[in-house]
């Protein structure tokens, strides 16, 4: 029976021992399995029936560790181990084993959830000191711990993105060769994990396939891709510095990681990803997908600080009776006591009273009223001299060390100082304070920013036998937060920001969405970019535009779009623009999570054409954006789709022209689609689809 098969992911990480010539997985550091138990092997392709599986106690993700200076491979298979039976949901399989050191009173627990239909496993690795005396060391932990076995001749290849740092180049792709000798190593930057690298590792099979390994953790992370001299690439990952011990009673938890592998070419790798992180991690407020949302600011026209209530009910007002169809009305930061600095202001959760003298209920039950739902900017973590929290609760707080990069002494020199989520009190306040505001205010968009780099205040004075438990109690109560707000409020949608995109990794992207990717903003041309790199890996991506030339919109589109312009305007050429840029983004909004392809090559330059593709196979429609920027001489591109039937026949049209034209996908593959733009810069826009409303 083939219907109740493990992944083709599960058969290679299961099972023991390694097959040359097949995707294979052991520990890199053991010289026998973690698990003790040999197994049955299963080919590519076999089907395993239920029974089956049972029988091999499921699943056993790679990872090790050092404890008390043995490695776990040694340690392991001399313990206790539990294995329940596993728990079974549509989509996916939970399996989770415990070991027990009957000496110390250490507890390894190993949780693996398996995505049927995804060949995609993820795991978790949790410690406990189930003792009555502290822990012996332990350190060199590795959640992630594993070999491939390179398959057909030449080399693998590594896919990995730039992470966001205000920059033009955010998320830029690189693909590079790993041929023997090899060693790279990759880092967060500053405790945000995709400040630097995105934490999402694409390893490419020279002879098709591959897998892609995720981090889960939202803090800093290390990874290493180490080639050996023969045919075996070792992948571990981890965070960058634990070493410690555990008091009784106490349990921690390590970076999550995912694993999914595929058959096929690299573009298909990566669609699958999508594929996955949409149906499973993508976040559901109230069981529901979230849809994609257009917001409304009004930031383009009113400073941070000079928001009222007064301002803010008027351009709701104006928006309504315009029938502009928003779906968020958006205040961003400095609503709260500031002194004129927003920035200043952090720490003060009370409404300005000068400038809401009620409070913020009257502007969210304007927006509710006008049919539009309230989204509001908070940063809880950060804690400035002088607010309410800095001098109520210095106690909650940690300082910087005073050894931070240069480029980031302001930190010190300014007082910033970070609200200590590993601090039970600390955390407890959090969630009562900002869960009674969304309940109060009526709040339906949590947006959670973050301008500050953790790494330094989390190791401030760490004891040497208790390296990175800061990070980790902070980590687990930054997840504890979010958690707590969705289960209070479930409908509630939460952004996740944080200097723009610099906390995106799955664990984050299963409990928010990010609506503002990077602070590089708003330069059409690095819009451009941000989404050619990022939508290879995130199915939920967009920006938005502070302008409504037609070329600044189309490169902000994606997922959700948010418009910051001046809607106090009694022009009327403005309200049919805003309504023209809406209603033409609202038709494309529900293609932008389908497959993304990428049509020409990645450019910052400003002389050169940029075009991809989103395809949503489901419903055999699709769009495509090509971009003449501002500088290339060429009128005319032509590019070649990809992931269409052949055989179907389907019309395509032009947004900018009134009649579509029919073509075969064979036709839309081979010669591909010719773009036409006699000025520049211009942004040309195509869709493409069967059935009568083609």
């Amino acid at each position: 029976m083939r219907a109740n098969c493990l992944s083709l992911l599960g058969r290679f990480l299961w099972f023991w021992p390694v097959l040359s010539g097949l995707l294979a997985l052991r520990l890199a550091s053991a010289q026998e399995p973690l698990i003790h138990d040999r197994q049955q092997v299963i080919l590519p392709g076999d089907g395993l029936t239920e029974a089956a599986a049972a029988s091999t106690g499921g699943p056993q993700p790679a990872f090790s560790f050092r404890y008390d200076g043995r490695s776990s491979a040694e340690l392991l298979p001399r313990w206790r181990k539990q294995r329940p039976s596993p728990r079974r949901a549509p989509g996916w399989t939970q399996w989770s084993t415990a070991y027990l050191d009957p000496g110390s009173g250490l507890e390894v627990t190993c949780r693996a959830k398996e995505y049927a239909g995804f060949a995609a496993t993820e795991w978790l690795l949790t410690f406990e000191n189930k003792g009555t005396r502290d822990t012996p060391i332990l350190d060199q932990v590795l959640p992630l711990d594993l070999q491939l076995a390179r398959r057909g001749s030449g080399e693998f290849k590594l896919r990995y993105a730039e992470g966001s740092h205000e920059r033009i180049t955010d998320f830029q792709p690189f693909e590079v060769p790993l041929p023997p000798g090899t060693n790279r190593q990759f880092t967060a930057y500053g405790g945000r994990p995709s400040d630097g690298f995105l934490p999402f590792f694409h390893v490419v099979q020279p002879a098709g396939g591959g897998a892609i390994v995720a981090l889960g953790w939202t803090g800093q992370w290390s990874a290493r891709f180490a080639r050996d001299e023969t045919t075996h690439l070792t992948m571990q990952a981890g965070m960058e510095q634990m070493r410690l011990r555990l008091h009784p009673g106490e349990r921690i938890r390590t970076p999550a990681i995912l694993v999914m592998s595929y058959t096929g070419k690299a573009v298909q790798g990566q669609n699958r990803f999508r594929r996955l992180l949409l149906e499973h991690f993508a976040p559901k407020p109230k069981g529901k997908p979230a849809t994609p949302l257009f917001a409304a600011s009004p930031h383009a026209a009113v400073p941070f600080e000079r928001t009222t209530e007064t301002n803010m009910i008027q351009a709701i007002r104006n928006l309504a009776a315009h029938r502009v169809p928003v779906d968020y009305w958006w205040i961003d930061a400095g609503w709260f006591d500031c002194g004129g600095n927003w920035a200043r202001g952090v720490g003060n959760w009370d409404p300005a009273p000068a400038r809401f003298p009620r409070g913020l209920q009257p502007v969210a039950a304007a927006a509710h009223q006008a049919g539009m739902k309230f989204l509001l900017w908070f940063e809880p973590e950060r804690v400035m001299p002088g607010t309410w929290l800095y001098q109520h609760h210095g106690d909650w707080l940690l300082k910087p060390r005073g050894d931070m990069p240069a480029e980031l002494q302001y930190h010190v020199k300014d007082g910033f100082h970070l609200l200590n989520l590993g601090d039970p009190a600390a955390l407890r306040w959090a969630q009562r304070r900002f869960s009674g505001i969304i309940e109060r205010v009526g709040i339906d968009a949590y947006r959670n920013d973050f301008n500050l780099y953790p790494l330094w205040y989390w190791r401030n004075a760490e004891p040497p036998d208790r390296q990175g438990l800061n990070e980790i109690r902070y980590v687990s109560g930054l997840y504890d937060l979010f958690d707590a707000l969705r289960r209070r409020h479930p409908r509630l949608l939460l952004d996740n920001c944080a200097s723009g995109g610099r906390r995106i990794d799955f664990e984050m992207l299963r409990r928010a969405l990010v609506l503002t990717r990077s602070d590089y903003l708003w330069d059409p041309v690095g819009q451009q970019c941000h989404t050619y790199g990022l939508a290879q890996w995130l199915p939920i991506t967009g920006i938005g535009a502070a302008s409504l030339d037609l070329y600044n919109c189309r490169s902000g589109w994606g997922s959700h779009f948010v418009l910051a312009a001046d809607f106090y305007s009694h022009d009327p050429r403005f309200w049919e623009s805003v309504l023209q840029r809406v209603r033409e983004w609202r038709q494309l909004a529900p293609l932008y999570t389908g497959d993304f392809y990428p049509l020409s090559d990645y450019s910052v330059a400003t002389n050169v054409w940029m075009a991809w593709q989103f395809h949503r196979a489901d419903l055999g429609q699709g769009v495509v954006q090509a971009f003449r920027r501002p500088d290339a001489p060429e009128e005319r591109a032509t590019y070649r789709l990809q992931g269409l039937d052949r055989a179907t026949v389907y019309s395509v049209r032009n947004l900018d022209e009134p009649t579509p034209g029919k073509r075969t996908g064979r036709e839309l593959m081979e010669e591909g689609l010719a773009v036409f733009a006699p000025t520049r810069p211009a942004s040309l826009v195509f869709t493409y689809g069967v059935g009568p409303h083609y």
